[in-house]
């Protein structure tokens, strides 16, 4: 079965929806995608930080080793897709499928199409190496929550657990600082 064959899955992710198995950068509603991460804790709800704030350090620890603006941008948009799927602890989202009706699918294959259509959305062209840097800057920011080194880790990074609408406004203000086109 192609990619244009993949039956349909929608999901209402506040005043939009989108298909999960056929996601399109049209149906990317940014603003409901900025307020659920804002509100969604990093491992199922655990974690102390939203996933948009786990973004920001991410993409603060690439910048604080002075990576390109690109893949800065890379680790401040590298988990958007979980806006529709949650935050799935890895251990977790490696054994998840779903079934379309004809075949098995992993659910990494869906937060991987609905990534691409968020970076269409936001006209983010991102290289092997931006994700190799994200994912290098990513394992230790999760190193540094599962120390619960939180509070150092957020002021070197001078992210504050704000509320919810603040992280909003401070991520916005990095998209575009970044030339992320909201």
């Amino acid at each position: 079965m192609d990619d244009t064959q993949r039956p349909t899955l929608v999901l209402k992710t506040g005043a939009g929806e989108i298909d999960l198995l056929n996601p399109t950068p049209e149906q990317v509603n940014v603003d409901d995608m900025l307020h659920n991460l804002s509100q969604i804790k990093r491992w199922c709800g655990a974690g102390k930080l939203s996933v948009l704030q786990h973004m920001m350090v991410v993409s603060q620890l690439l910048h604080g080793v002075g990576e390109s603006r690109v893949t800065v941008l890379a680790g401040l948009t590298h988990d958007l897709h979980e806006y529709a799927t949650g935050d799935i602890p890895a251990p977790l989202l490696t054994g998840l499928m779903y079934d379309d009706g004809k075949v098995l699918h992993r659910v990494m294959d869906m937060q991987r199409y609905i990534q691409v259509a968020i970076q269409a959305r936001l006209d983010i062209d991102l290289t092997g190496a931006d994700m190799y840097a994200v994912q290098r800057a990513d394992e230790r920011a999760r190193r540094w929550e599962e120390m619960d080194l939180l509070e150092r880790l957020t002021a070197d990074q001078e992210i504050t657990l704000d509320t919810a609408d603040q992280v909003v406004t401070k991520y916005r203000r990095g998209l575009k600082q970044l030339g992320a086109d909201i």
